[in-house]
């Protein structure tokens, strides 16, 4: 069972380093990892919950229910441990980038150049962490948001936010750190 949760959280932390992981640092070894690791890491899941299945159904042919239930509990383990480490917002690694960096971060919305009167706005970072085969998969840009006040009013305008509410989520990090993730 530990090693279930392994692979669910290894596959997990794939997929968020992906999500972080901008496309011009480190280019290659970028691509490397994302095409050749994601498959590899795949196909070793799939073929170890199989291997697991066919064990939980040799169990229950012998009568052994105590090795069918665990070999079943731990295929149940791989996707809840997954879903926990994707959904949950304390393993985002944007949330941790925004804490470690808070005080420079707010000193650059500070010198933006939005004015005194109203609430500070600034996107901090933006980064495209597309993963795939370049025009097979959506094209995925994310940006650290500082906004003060609502941020839903500096990123979308009236006409904006029709053509970009389909296809752009906006996530509250930290304090007023916000995330938008933007597919094309």
């Amino acid at each position: 069972m530990v090693i279930a949760a392994f692979l669910g959280i290894a596959y997990a932390a794939y997929d968020r380093a992906l999500d972080f992981w901008p496309l011009g640092f480190a280019n290659g070894l970028r691509g490397l990892f994302d095409l050749l690791g994601g498959l590899l890491l795949a196909l070793l899941i799939v073929g170890i919950l199989l291997v697991w299945f066919v064990s939980a159904i040799a169990a229950l042919y012998d009568r052994r229910f105590r090795g069918m239930a665990s070999s079943f509990i731990a295929i149940i383990i791989v996707p809840v441990c997954f879903g926990t480490i994707v959904t949950v917002p304390l393993f985002d690694p944007w949330l941790w980038y925004a804490i470690f960096n808070k005080s420079s971060f707010e000193a650059a919305a500070a010198t933006s150049g939005s004015s005194q009167n109203s609430p500070k706005f600034a996107i901090i970072d933006a980064r495209d962490v597309s993963t795939g085969i370049a025009g097979v998969g959506l094209n995925h840009f994310v940006a650290l948001i500082y906004s003060e006040g609502d941020p839903h009013k500096h990123v979308y305008n009236d006409s904006d936010e029709e053509k970009l509410g389909s296809n752009s989520v906006l996530t509250h990090l930290y304090g007023n750190f916000y995330r938008r993730d933007e597919y094309w």
